[in-house]
């Protein structure tokens, strides 16, 4: 966090939302300047804004599938996301400038202006690299013969999608975290329903959120442990952005990810135990 900062010359910075320990990959919404670089998942709790200052806090999900020129269709699970699960996914330049496979035996099948152009079967994950095309994307099918049986080169392809929250379309940045705290100033809690485990639901560590308070302003909260304690639940922490008097409020990444920077420094913990993350929330100052 303070590295990126730095460099964007942000006045003040949170880190952002969830990645992968393993292959740092993304797991959650990221949207800047109306491009997805990594689409939502398990319709998780996110924020959104505008350029004019407006902002959204909600659940969030992305709706997307490909139609054929034959008529078929199938639905997009992800783009350009860490997050696996079998079926049919999208990766594009945003993901990087080329693909390494996250699972075994997935099939690639290269899109260029929305024709399949070809298909091939990799091997073991994190084997090759298949170039990302400049003028399309690549879908990977994961145990879904279905759908890679019916993209053969050749295919003409029409790519559908719309966010739910429909609201979310109209706001050119997203970050996705989770769950979900307040709002309208209530606790709705629901890490179940964001399909978060048992374990996180009930871990008491360091927490980030994000939040709008009543004079449409924002706040960005740490909390660390108790003095010779534990850090809050995810329960507690709704109770403390509920006390601090917040509207909409979010949870981020947090345990070693739990970094706050503001003019310079950072505010929450020593710069030797920050922990590197993937993404992080920047305040900027207009003049």
């Amino acid at each position: 966090v303070l590295t990126m900062a730095r460099r964007w010359q942000a006045i003040a910075a949170i880190n952002g939302g969830f990645f992968s320990r393993n292959t740092y990959s993304p797991l959650g919404a990221i949207r800047r300047d109306g491009v997805w670089y990594s689409s939502p998942i398990l319709n998780r709790g996110a924020i959104a804004w505008g350029n004019d200052g407006t902002v959204m806090i909600n659940r969030l999900s992305l709706s997307q599938a490909i139609t054929t020129n034959t008529g078929q269709s199938f639905p997009l699970l992800h783009t350009d996301s860490g997050y696996v699960q079998a079926g049919l996914s999208r990766y594009t330049l945003a993901w990087g400038n080329t693909y390494s496979p996250l699972t075994d035996n997935e099939v690639v099948i290269t899109v260029s202006r929305n024709q399949v152009v070809g298909q091939q079967t990799l091997g073991k994950a994190g084997d090759n690299a298949i170039p990302l095309p400049a003028d399309g994307y690549l879908l990977v099918a994961r145990s879904y013969r279905t759908a890679a049986n019916a993209l053969p080169p050749g295919t003409i392809i029409q790519l559908t999608g719309t966010t739910m929250p429909p609201e979310f379309q109209n706001y050119p940045h997203i970050v996705g975290g989770g769950p979900l705290l307040l709002q309208g100033g209530q606790i709705v809690l629901d890490a179940a329903r964001e399909q978060f485990s048992n374990a996180f639901i009930t871990e008491a560590a360091v927490r980030s959120a994000i939040a709008t308070l009543p004079n449409g302003n924002l706040a960005i909260v740490t909390v660390q442990h108790r003095v010779n304690g534990r850090g809050p639940t995810l329960a507690e922490l709704a109770q403390i952005m509920q006390q601090l008097g917040t509207v909409d409020a979010l949870n981020l990444d947090g345990g070693s990810s739990t970094t706050l920077y503001l003019g310079g420094q950072i505010l929450n913990r020593s710069p030797r135990t920050t922990a590197r993350v993937h993404n992080s929330i920047g305040i900027f100052l207009s003049f």
